[in-house]
């Protein structure tokens, strides 16, 4: 994922405030059925008004948005075909993954709003909480790592010779777009985490509620005193979930507890949690929990600043940066490649970067900058003005394109083999 890009989503409780709509403004049907899957009505009009909001289309222009219908139900039906067919070939995502992609999801959407105060605020008029939020969107991000799961299985193997990259370049190259003022960058990245003497100190708490708790004091009320949770507004009730809904530490500790059990404290990377089974019910329990956050402290930050700047002085006496940022970077998406981040255009660049970009040269090194993500050390790896892509300057770009084309085939004439062997009925009227 590219961190530093403007995100081009829509945030997902937009998304899913669009489909909450669109169910509620219509008589709800089937569109489409695609093996064991359905496609309904409320989420193609969902779509389409995602899609419209993206494309900046007047919502009044219906000429437009029925010139949509078509092609996005098709697209719809496609990333069904996908899904089928990798259930029925076993594809499995685990729970951890799908807790990294929705983190990574989270974050995109800090960045664009700009803090943390911003996102609880849009949280709070869409009626969510942070963890409905995640649970609400969790199917949908499982379903989606399964596809791309499926998609690298049937395409990793597809390549481009040199040949096929000229030849590509003499096909397009009037109607190539015209290259913005663009970077590339590398970053190093830290976040900030609490020290040991603040987990000490929340664990410490969390064992005296626990004890009270096991004392026979009221849970719920208990909950809402205590808990650093949303829920505790609601006495720590977070409902039924089935497994792979919650962070894998804390489902271990909530399954193995009868109604009425109480766990011991069980830490996460939010921090420590005391745990009440309320329920139990086929494959679902129902607990409340008490949370006890780990914070920050201004101790913690300057930890960081300071081992980011003893890394900068590393890098400039000589020390690959690259090097750096595969031992030290906590950014799991780019610190395999050296923290190369690749081309990115100026005008879509998160305006904290570019603040800050646009005062090094190529090959410097910035001091630590703060993003919601956490810490991070920019190395401007090269800059490049606006022109017209050429084979000499964009080789690699061009080379990705072209594998970009002949992936797009390939999946056309996968698709169209999918349809033959899987159940598809189109059941949109006009």
């Amino acid at each position: 994922m590219n961190r530093c890009a403007k995100p081009l989503l829509v945030p997902l409780f937009v998304a899913m405030a669009l489909s909450s709509i669109a169910s509620a403004q219509m008589i709800d049907r089937i569109v489409a059925v695609v093996g064991d899957e359905i496609i309904l009505l409320s989420d193609l009009h969902a779509r389409l008004q995602l899609v419209s909001i993206q494309l900046q289309i007047d919502p009044q222009d219906t000429k437009a948005l029925e010139e949509l219908r078509d092609p996005l139900l098709q697209e719809m039906v496609n990333e069904k075909l996908i899904l089928v067919q990798a259930r029925r070939d076993s594809i499995k995502v685990e729970p951890e993954e799908i807790d990294e992609a929705l983190e990574a999801q989270i974050q995109q959407i800090l960045e664009q709003l700009g803090s943390e105060e911003a996102f609880q605020e849009q949280l709070a008029n869409e009626g969510l909480t942070l963890q409905s939020l995640k649970k609400r969107y969790r199917a949908q991000i499982g379903n989606q790592l399964l596809r791309e799961k499926l998609i690298r299985q049937k395409l990793a193997d597809v390549n481009v010779s040199s040949k096929e990259v000229m030849n590509f370049y003499e096909t397009y190259r009037d109607s190539l777009p015209v290259q913005g003022e663009s970077i590339r960058l590398s970053h190093l990245m830290m976040t900030i985490t609490p020290g040991e003497e603040e987990k000490r100190k929340a664990f410490q708490k969390a064992k005296e509620v626990l004890a009270k708790a096991r004392a026979g004091e009221n849970f719920t009320s208990l909950a809402r005193s205590y808990s650093q949770c949303p829920s505790a507004e609601s006495g720590g009730d977070l409902g039924y979930f089935s497994s792979g809904d919650m962070l894998p530490e804390f489902e271990q500790a909530a399954f193995t507890l009868v109604p009425g059990e109480i766990s011991d404290v069980v830490e996460t990377n939010y921090g420590y949690h005391i745990i009440k089974c309320e329920d139990r019910r086929n494959e679902q329990t129902r607990v409340r929990h008490i949370l006890i956050a780990l914070s920050t402290t201004e101790q913690d930050e300057q930890r960081i600043i300071d081992q980011l700047n003893e890394l900068r002085d590393r890098a400039s006496r000589g020390e690959e940066f690259a090097a750096l940022v595969e031992q030290y970077s906590q950014d799991p998406y780019s610190k395999e490649k050296g923290g190369d981040l690749g081309w990115l255009p100026l005008d879509q660049l998160n305006p904290q970067f570019l603040s800050v970009v646009d005062t090094l040269s190529v090959g410097n090194i910035s001091e630590p900058l703060k993003t919601s993500s956490g810490y991070h050390l920019l190395k401007v790896i090269d800059r490049v003005a606006k022109r017209r892509a050429n084979l000499e300057d964009d080789w690699d770009a061009l080379r990705e394109l072209t594998r970009q084309r002949k992936i797009s085939d390939k999946l056309r004439v996968w698709l169209n083999e999918l349809r033959e062997e899987i159940y598809v009925d189109i059941r949109l009227e006009g």
